[in-house]
């Protein structure tokens, strides 16, 4: 009877052992994972939200859903005008961001009227002037570490 009752206790000792460790190792990655995410810059977390509004945007594009394309435009719209979109203060950056801005309301001004030829175009110009805004301040940012 006596072995029965240390297999028993053993079993439920190795029980009790494996729960915590596995309580442990769960809180020990929510903890980094919330560290994590604090540590992320706040220009980091704007340009993935302005992704995500892209997403929204060709998905909307492809499918002809205007209400889609409506939703990712007035994110784009609202992130452009946020401080944190604001990184250069030079009139070409603000020349950039107001092209932008432009693109984006031409292209959900066609998509609203089922233009999605029109809409499309409107796009890549969008697209386009993404990456020139980007280059934009990839140069300054190399001109700067000079």
């Amino acid at each position: 009877m006596k072995t029965a009752t240390c297999f028993r206790l053993s079993a439920i000792s190795k029980l009790a052992i494996s729960t915590g460790c596995v309580a442990v190792a769960g809180w020990l990655t929510w903890s980094v994972s919330a560290q994590e995410k604090e540590k992320k810059n706040p220009v980091e977390v704007s340009m993935r939200q302005k992704l995500e509004a892209t997403s929204k945007v060709l998905e909307g594009l492809t499918i002809e859903d205007k209400e889609l394309v409506h939703e990712g435009t007035a994110i784009l719209t609202a992130l452009s005008k946020a401080e944190v979109w604001q990184v250069l203060t030079d009139a070409d950056y603000r020349e950039h961001t107001q092209t932008f801005r432009s693109s984006i309301k031409r292209l959900d001004e066609a998509a609203q009227k089922s233009e999605f030829a029109s809409a499309q175009l409107e796009w890549l110009d969008a697209t386009k002037r993404c990456f020139d805004c980007h280059n934009h301040v990839r140069a300054d940012r190399a001109s700067k570490a000079k």
